[in-house]
């Protein structure tokens, strides 16, 4: 990707995410707001740098917006990759502390973002952060709103659709990201992004 053309990318994000910010508040509050009483959502703000990672996500993602085709089909993919992006980047820190997600979990999902394409099990998770199989399961999917595995399975999709909407090859994507099936990995990529795997990357190209 060219510098120029990376500016022009990081400038329409921004464009985009300031138009979609003034439609959200196009109706202010008359009065300040105030936290309600007990209220578990963090207070403050907290910055952090954009990587690649993030920015090339939101910006796929803002992308739908111009066509409510593209938005039906490719939305619920394209916030998931968005999602991944942000916990495994800079800002997953502050956003894991903010939203109560504890060490032992943080831990895990860096763990997993990081072996994709190795066996992992959610015995191997839980001794890793020092927790029974049954309380792990159930702190991982209060942090997450996903299991283990459905979490595992979602981000090894996720970075196979970034790799193929690259040009990478589907059965290499595939294998890079740990699956020894193509069959399995089409019929699961298929079912989380309703697409196989060829029509995303035609997709893609097209977008």
């Amino acid at each position: 990707m060219s510098p120029r053309f990376r500016q022009l990318k990081h400038a329409e994000v921004a464009k985009r995410t300031f138009r979609l910010g003034n439609n959200a508040w196009a109706k202010p509050p008359s009065g300040p707001l105030r936290p309600a009483r007990n209220s578990s959502r963090p207070q403050g703000l907290s910055t952090a740098r954009w990587n690649q990672g993030f920015a090339d996500a939101l910006y796929r993602l803002l992308q739908l917006d111009e066509n409510p085709v593209d938005l039906s089909i490719l939305g619920k993919s394209r916030l998931h990759e968005f999602y991944y992006e942000l916990l495994k980047g800079e800002a997953g820190h502050s956003f894991r502390n903010a939203f109560g997600v504890g060490n032992e979990i943080a831990r895990s999902i860096e763990f997993l973002s990081s072996n994709l394409d190795k066996t992992v099990t959610i015995e191997d998770l839980a001794d890793q952060a020092g927790m029974s199989r049954a309380v792990f399961h159930r702190k991982f999917k209060q942090a997450t709103n996903m299991s283990p595995i459905q979490f595992l399975k979602s981000m090894r999709l996720n970075k196979a659709a970034m790799k193929i909407a690259e040009g990478q090859n589907v059965s290499v994507a595939a294998m890079d990201v740990g699956y020894l099936s193509s069959s399995q990995f089409s019929r699961e990529f298929k079912r989380l992004y309703g697409l196989s795997p060829k029509q995303w990357s035609q997709t893609e190209k097209a977008s």
